[in-house]
């Protein structure tokens, strides 16, 4: 049995917290080498302690006489005592001393608790008056790394008299890790070559401190392997991996030359964040050499008898079912489909996942058609917004089709010439693709009428010399460019003709005005005849630019050439080279407005080891030095401006304070510090190499 040290409460041997609710002292306390007394130095005599504390007051020699009995006591608090601190960050909590005795005390703190291995504090010993109070800081630096697992951990400050052994006291507290995700993925190997399928490996490796799951999915663009299996699912541990084998193969080719085709293994994990793309090579060897000589005969023999013995291929839709959706229109598309998504609640299968196709996966269908792709939104309760489905470039019956399974209404169509659009195809639909609507929602589709035929329009024809005009009244079409939609709708119905309204987007025409009308102005036509009028819904959206590894300031011109804003983060990453670009959001191609803001992710290069933190002279400084230092170099950040000299600039050409240089850590740090701050930096920047993760 163990004795809590604090309340006398028995205790079994293995248990770590005292377990009288009043109490719930930590016991593994008792058990360190602060709190045991032979462990702690010997007691000082008074002689010795008699100028260890300049200006205390002297300690009289000799037994203390009735008149000035002696106290002995300690008080230790901390504020506060529950802690939180994420991997890779610090936390400060600060812890109080009070001597409560009536003599001056050394006290020595010290931690104890699982998370001991983090902790550091300073000053770690205190000279402390009779009844006086004295400070330390409790820093908790836990290092972001997957053995540093995620919750709550409780921990033990104790202070100790060095003069008087039997003086200590101790508080509780505790502290709650928070959780990140990481997730690292190679392919091994990267290539393979033979006649027969090859074994790669996609080894995904969970970096953060919970666990994570991941779907690994196979494709290629020419649709000209094999994947067994094309897709994956596994949850990682913390710190753990998990190897995925796949046989990768071609078709066999009987002559010819080595064919190279490229593939990717897409990783992604489930917590949403970007995929990982690995990309491969499958090097697929011939049967026979090329250059072996056959006779003609037996060659065209051959021939016959292979052409004979291959079954015809037939064209059947791919089964994309459990995919996620990039994934799915990639394979579609390699198989000579154009995929229409239609986007559906459904609780059971995860977002963004494929639920089924239309036609179902083995159905013979012809190159070239349409596949509806029906998308998970999730679960959905109460009215739903859905993403009207891109139609355009279908036949009008495939475009309806997709609507319809979309749960829209087409409203009615209308037909405009398009010279670049074949006749009955969509043009466009309004409202436009990508919009998200409430189910039922009515449609209007542009239907393409193929180009715009030349009409004579004869003169009119007189009659007996009585005037007027054979035929229907004609009038002229009002000039209603550049009005907005309602004026122009009122000019024409004045003058006796019907409107039909249609959206398209216009770089040069503002939201809600007539690009043009067909028949043009000033035309003549039947009275009671429609309009066509295209009414600008302003510019087109803008494809996010792919700038993903590319180096920071040419991705954020990039997307500034492109008209888009930018918001930068940064994180670590071992893969993608330091100050290069790691991913968008919107990811690339993503069709979006003009000046939305792109999040930038821009990697900072491999992590610090545990122990080391990134300094931060500048944004991009990421040479890995101790707390201490990046410390000091906010500091330094912080009042640089207070030691540049504003008229004396005779000490050398830093035009700093006397005292004084430049920090110089990297380039253009003019940054005014003490000179040993400068010759730290050096020696950082030359051992920084050895400080990052592998």
């Amino acid at each position: 049995m163990r004795e809590c040290s604090n309340c006398g409460q028995p205790n079994s041997e293995n248990a770590e917290f005292c377990v009288n609710p009043q109490c719930r002292t930590y016991l593994g306390w008792a058990t360190t080498a602060f709190s045991d007394p032979a462990a702690m130095p010997p007691t000082p005599t008074r002689a010795e302690t008699a100028g260890v504390f300049p200006g205390a007051p002297r300690q009289p020699n000799g037994p203390a006489t009735p008149s000035s009995p002696q106290r002995f006591g300690v008080r230790v608090t901390m504020d506060p005592t529950e802690l939180s601190v994420d991997p890779g960050a610090v936390v400060v909590s600060t812890v109080t001393v009070h001597n409560t005795g009536t003599r001056v005390e050394e006290f020595e703190l010290g931690v104890a608790g699982p998370l001991r291995q983090f902790a550091h504090l300073e000053p770690a010993v205190l000279s402390v008056y009779p009844d006086a109070k004295v400070t330390a800081v409790l820093r908790f630096a836990p290092p972001r790394d997957a053995w540093v697992r995620a919750g709550r951990a409780p921990f033990v400050v104790g202070a100790r008299s060095r003069v008087n052994a039997r003086v200590e006291d101790k508080v509780s507290g505790t502290v709650t890790i928070g959780s990140f995700t990481e997730l690292k993925a190679a392919l091994q190997p990267e290539s393979s070559r033979g006649r027969k399928p090859a074994r790669h490996t996609v080894v995904a490796t969970n970096l953060g401190n919970v666990p994570l799951g991941v779907q690994v999915v196979l494709a290629d663009r020419a649709g000209a392997l094999t994947f067994e299996p094309p897709q994956a699912i596994t949850t990682l541990a913390p710190g753990a991996s998990a190897e995925t084998p796949v046989l990768v193969g071609g078709s066999r080719k009987w002559f010819g030359r080595t064919e190279s085709h490229a593939f990717t293994a897409q990783v992604s994990p489930a917590d949403g964040a970007p995929p990982i793309g690995l990309n491969g090579v499958r090097n697929q060897v011939p049967v026979f050499p090329w250059w072996v000589p056959t006779a003609v005969v037996v060659l065209l023999a051959l021939t016959l008898a292979v052409i004979a013995l291959v079954p015809k291929h037939k064209d059947t839709v791919p089964g994309t079912t459990g995919m996620i959706q990039l994934a799915a229109e990639q394979i579609l598309e390699n198989a000579g489909y154009k995929p229409v998504i239609v986007q559906r609640a459904d609780p059971n299968v995860q977002l963004g996942q494929v639920i089924e196709s239309k036609p179902v996966a083995g159905y013979e269908l012809k190159h070239g058609e349409p596949v509806q792709l029906f998308v998970s939104i999730g679960p959905c309760d109460g009215g739903c917004l859905i993403e009207v489905p891109n139609v355009e470039g279908l036949k009008q019956a495939d475009a309806e089709a997709a609507l319809k399974a979309g749960q829209f209404e087409v409203e009615r169509s209308i037909e405009v010439p398009d010279p670049a659009i074949a006749k009955g195809l969509v043009i466009s639909s309004s409202p436009a693709a990508g919009e998200k609507k409430e189910p039922g929602s009515k449609i209007v589709l542009k239907v393409s009428t193929g180009p715009t035929p030349t009409t004579t329009v004869a003169p009119p024809t007189t009659t007996g010399g009585t005037g007027g005009t054979g035929g229907k009244e004609q009038v002229e079409v009002p000039d209603v460019v550049g009005k907005p939609k309602a004026e122009a709708t009122e000019k024409i119905q004045a003058v006796g003709l019907t409107v039909d309204i249609a959206e398209q987007s216009s770089a040069t025409v503002a939201a809600g005005k007539v690009i043009a009308t067909d028949p043009a102005a000033k035309s003549k036509v039947d009275k009671g005849s429609a309009v066509n009028v295209a009414v600008s819904s302003g510019p087109a959206p803008i494809p996010v630019p792919d700038v993903t590894k590319k180096p920071k300031a040419d991705a954020l011109s990039a997307l500034s050439a492109a008209g888009l804003k930018t918001k930068v983060v940064e994180q670590p990453d071992t893969k993608i080279a330091d100050s290069a670009v790691i991913s968008t959001d919107p990811v690339a191609k993503t069709a979006v407005a003009k000046d939305t803001v792109v999040t930038v992710t821009v990697s900072q290069g491999p992590p610090c080891k545990p122990g080391f933190v990134f300094r931060l002279a500048k944004p991009d400084d990421h040479v890995c030095v101790a707390q201490t230092i990046a410390d000091r170099t906010k500091t330094e950040n912080s009042q640089a401006a207070s030691r540049v000299s504003a008229t004396d600039h005779t000490y050398g050409p830093d035009t700093c304070n006397q005292g004084y240089v430049w920090r110089e850590a990297v380039k253009d740090d003019h940054v005014c510090v003490v000179p040993q701050s400068r010759t730290d930096a050096a020696t950082d920047n030359a051992a920084d190499k050895d400080r990052h993760a592998k």
